[in-house]
């Protein structure tokens, strides 16, 4: 059964990892702007040929890769957090009902 301090545990979490939250927020969105500008500036290094080979080359370069893993990383570890978020919400909501419930009279 969740308790009220279930509910200040979550409360509390939800507190201490709202600046986690933001900076993986940052992260992701940083790491997709810069990806576009690592595809640029690797195009620009290909060697000489058409603008595909130049594209197909900088997408395959191991600088490119790095960029993609570290946008992986950053995208698991936001989605990891909303979902955790999201789980004490929902655990502060069924106690909000429990609560409702009670001075209802609801057993």
């Amino acid at each position: 059964m969740i308790d009220e301090q279930s509910v200040e545990s979550a409360l509390h979490w939800m507190a201490e990892k709202v600046g986690t939250l933001a900076k993986a927020i940052a992260d992701r969105k940083y790491l997709e702007d810069y990806k576009k500008v690592k595809l640029a500036m690797l195009i620009q290094e290909a060697p000489a040929g058409t603008v595909s080979s130049r594209e197909a080359w900088a997408t395959s370069h191991e600088d490119y890769a790095e960029v993609l893993q570290g946008l992986r990383a950053a995208v698991e570890q936001e989605a990891e957090l909303k979902h955790m978020f999201t789980i004490a919400e929902a655990r502060i909501e069924v106690w909000r009902t429990i609560q409702a419930n009670n001075r209802a009279g609801v057993v």
